[in-house]
Order: C-alpha cells, then sequence, then structure tokens
C-alpha cells in the first residue's frame, strides 16, 4: 500500500473539482473511530480532538488549478520521547496544495534558455483523476508535518549520561604492575 493509499484510509473527504474550482469553505471533525485509526497509524497514545477548516479556489490560468487550503487543530496524547510520560498538547499546521485533473495534464517541455524558472515552478501541482478531491488525505499530511513522534513534556531536559572516562594506557600499566 502506498503512501498515499494509506493516507487515504486514515480520513476521507472527497469534493467534487468543479465544485472546489467555485470555492468552498468547509469545516470538519473527526469522528472517534477515524481519531483512533489515525492515533494508531501514527504511534499515538490517543488522538482526542481533530479539526480541519478546508478552503478551495480556482487559481488563475490557462487550465483549472485549485488552491486547497487545510488548516488543522488537534490534541494529542503521546508518550514523552525523554522521559516516556504520557502527555498531551495541541498540534497546529496549515498546508497549501495546488491540485489539476489528469484530463489537464500535458506533457508540453519549454524551450531550453526561453523561460526562467522560481520555486514556484518546482512544486507540481497534484494530479487528481477521478473528479474528486480528498480534503481528508490533506488533513493527514497536514498532521504528519505538525506531528513530532519524539515530542518533549513541557519542563522535561534531556540530561546527557556521564561518560566514564578512559583510562590513559599508563594507569593500565601502573594497574598491571601493581598486580604482579
Amino acid at each position: 500500500m502506498s503512501d498515499s493509499q494509506l493516507d487515504e484510509c486514515l480520513w476521507t473527504h472527497t469534493v467534487r473539482f468543479d465544485a472546489a474550482r467555485r470555492g468552498l469553505a468547509l469545516d470538519l471533525s473527526a469522528d472517534e473511530a477515524t481519531r483512533k485509526r489515525i492515533a494508531e497509524s501514527f504511534g499515538m497514545i490517543s488522538l482526542d480532538a481533530l479539526t480541519i477548516h478546508a478552503e478551495t479556489r480556482s487559481l488563475p490560468g490557462i487550465k483549472p488549478v485549485v488552491r486547497v487550503t487545510v488548516t488543522l487543530k488537534g490534541e494529542v496524547t503521546q508518550e514523552c520521547g525523554v522521559s516516556l510520560e504520557p502527555f498531551s498538547h495541541a498540534i497546529t499546521s496549515e498546508i497549501e496544495v495546488d491540485v489539476i485533473q489528469a484530463a489537464d495534464v500535458t506533457d508540453e517541455v519549454a524551450p531550453v534558455g526561453e523561460n526562467e524558472l522560481s520555486l514556484d515552478d518546482l512544486d507540481e501541482p497534484d494530479v487528481v483523476s477521478n473528479g474528486q478531491i480528498d480534503v481528508g488525505q490533506y488533513a493527514i499530511e497536514a498532521l504528519g508535518e505538525a506531528y513530532d513522534p519524539f515530542a518533549r513534556k513541557p519542563g522535561v531536559v534531556f540530561e546527557e549520561p556521564e561518560a566514564e572516562a578512559e583510562p590513559s594506557p599508563f594507569a593500565v600499566l601502573a594497574k598491571l604492575k601493581r598486580d604482579e
């Protein structure tokens, strides 16, 4: 199972590409079964709350591209990465993803030297082939960016254990001489 298939199984909420082009605003909350499935997948003790606000809008251009913005808020209980004690904390994240339909994707290659590349050109839009945008999948991506599997409980500090000093070769020889 690929990462995207796993994400789709964790939380799915699809919207039609055409409706997303006209602009949508969605407020969603994950139910208990979904939160449990997500918590198990991420290795959390529990995911006590998970809500998203998603907005879509059409981007100007020749081909229809939809920008999906997902703002995620949640409450996580997990083990402290240092003390292994359970603790709860809030997580937030926001991601933006551009989406295009497979029918609108072309393999046109610009002639060398005619176009300068910018950082925006490096981020290819996601391609949907069924006319549906899965906002739930983007919520899982936002959660993946926000969740630290080794988070520290507030106030916990990692103290490196003192390493035993290695004896000098002369001390070893002196000990051997005493033992004889």
